[in-house]
């Protein structure tokens, strides 16, 4: 997702899940730089991400319109905060 919200921090335009059982996304932001995200932290620590660990639930991430990450039922990691994961 592409989004015309401008916004002080870079935002991210794709993600991708891993295809294996874990809780790793690819990330790549509006500048071209991709990351590597490892959330096995922080949804094991949070228990407002137990949907999360559902690896086919877990897939369904997309990109929000400030460019962080969020899934179906509401549960999301605002953009300054995901980078926190980088593996």
């Amino acid at each position: 997702m592409n989004s015309a919200v401008k916004t002080p921090w870079k935002k991210a335009v794709s993600v991708r899940s891993d295809n294996d059982n874990n809780y790793r996304l690819y990330l790549t932001m509006e500048d071209g730089e991709q990351f590597d995200l490892d959330l096995t932290p922080l949804i094991n620590s949070r228990e407002a991400f137990w949907r999360l660990k559902t690896f086919r639930y877990f897939r369904q991430v997309s990109i929000d319109p400030l460019g962080g990450l969020c899934w179906p039922d509401g549960e999301d990691i605002c953009p300054t905060k995901m980078l926190d994961y980088i593996n």
